[in-house]
This record gives C-alpha cells, sequence and structure tokens, in this order.
C-alpha cells in the first residue's frame, strides 16, 4: 500500500507541475496537427502522418516532465522514494494524458480523412500515446538535457514517419508497431493488428528498464561509512 500510495503522490505531483506549462503543451499538441494538415493531400493517409506525429506531444511531455524535476527526484529518493515510484508516478498521470491527446486526435482525423476501419485508426493512435511515455521516459534518462532529449525525439519520430514501413530501420524504431495497425485500417484488404501490438508491449517494456537503469544510476544514493573516530 505504501508504494501506492507514493505512486499517486508522484502522479499528482508531477501532473499539477506539467500543467503549469500551457505554451509547451499548446506546442507540443500543434506540431502533430501541423503533420497532419500538410499530408491532407494524401487522402485517408494521413492519419499515418497525424497518429505516428502525435508521439512527439506525449514523448515531449513526457520528457519535460522528467527533466524539470531532477532536483525534487533527488530530495524524494533520499527520502525513502525509489526511482521506479518516480517512473510508474510519471506513467499513472502520464498515459490518461496521453490517451486523451489520442482520443481528440483520433475524433478530428476520423471525421476529415475517414479511414476504412475508424476502430482501428484510434487503437493505433492510441497505441502511439501509450509507447510514447516510455519512449520520452528513456530518452530523459539517457539524455538529461531538454534540447538534446527534444533533438532526440524530434529525430526519431521524423525518421519513422519518413521510412518507408517495409524498410529494417523502420522495423528498427519504437513506433513501428502502431504504425502498423494505423495502416492496417486504411483498407478493407485487412493487414497486421496482434503481432504489432504485442511489439509495441514488447518495446515499451524494454524503454522502461532502460529508463529505470539510467534514471536509477543517475539518482543513485551513495552511503558512507563513518570513519572510526
Amino acid at each position: 500500500m505504501d508504494a501506492i500510495r507514493r505512486i499517486g503522490i508522484m502522479a499528482e505531483m508531477h501532473g499539477r507541475d506539467l500543467m503549469r506549462r500551457h505554451a509547451a503543451l499548446g506546442l507540443l499538441v500543434a506540431l502533430p496537427l501541423c503533420f497532419y494538415l500538410a499530408s491532407m493531400g494524401s487522402g485517408s493517409r494521413a492519419v499515418v502522418a497525424g497518429g505516428v506525429g502525435m508521439a512527439f506531444s506525449v514523448s515531449g511531455a513526457t520528457l519535460f516532465s522528467l527533466l524539470s524535476s531532477e532536483e525534487v527526484d533527488q530530495r524524494l529518493v533520499l527520502g525513502g522514494y525509489r526511482p521506479l515510484d518516480l517512473l510508474l508516478g510519471r506513467l499513472g498521470f502520464l498515459a490518461p494524458l496521453g490517451l486523451a491527446i489520442a482520443g481528440l486526435f483520433s475524433v478530428l482525423m476520423l471525421t476529415v480523412s475517414h479511414p476504412y476501419r475508424p476502430w482501428l485508426a484510434w487503437l493505433g493512435v492510441s497505441a502511439v500515446a501509450v509507447q510514447a511515455i516510455p519512449f520520452g521516459l528513456a530518452v530523459g534518462a539517457v539524455v538529461p538535457k531538454e534540447l538534446e532529449g527534444t533533438l532526440v525525439l524530434i529525430g526519431v519520430v521524423g525518421m519513422q514517419l519518413a521510412v518507408e514501413p517495409d524498410n529494417a530501420v523502420a522495423k528498427a524504431l519504437p513506433f513501428y508497431g502502431p504504425q502498423q495497425v494505423i495502416e492496417s485500417s486504411l483498407t478493407s484488404a485487412g493487414g497486421p493488428i496482434l503481432w504489432p501490438l504485442l511489439l509495441t508491449l514488447g518495446y515499451g517494456l524494454v524503454l522502461m528498464l532502460i529508463a529505470r537503469a539510467f534514471l536509477g544510476h543517475r539518482l543513485e544514493v551513495v552511503h558512507h561509512e563513518r570513519e572510526p573516530g
């Protein structure tokens, strides 16, 4: 019960901190919207650009949440919190936020672009939102500076959008699974659903392990034994 209480406190604390950054959140949401609007000439395939581009919104919010509170995190670890508590607390707030953003984007894109299977497009966009959280946590833990971390986010999401889905590079990127689900929603011929979702889950777990390892190292508390007087 103590661990659940700590995670709940972390979720509330970081939620309040992130919600105060209105301008940053607005810009994060505007960028994938621009991806979608710029791709509307390609018909229903604009859903792919908007859905995958939304990863930048959620992973960017995650990155800023992690990097803006490093000093607070260090004090919390000194007070008895574990690095895993900090990660799960952020996940507890950011997952509902990401799904809410995914829902709003889905309503807009499904209304305008009309994919063949709307429920599957919604599922793929939601998978992008969920995957973006461990991705943002891993980037923030490995690259502990906002500018460099933001460039990594832009580079990875941009490559996922630019590279052809059957390319080996695309398959190695974190949003390949959700992208395949969105692609499957565009035609009546069907397409893979289960294995891309399982791939997304596996990739997300690996990213969480990376985030835990690097964040634990950065916040590690070293106890020094007193020398005998």
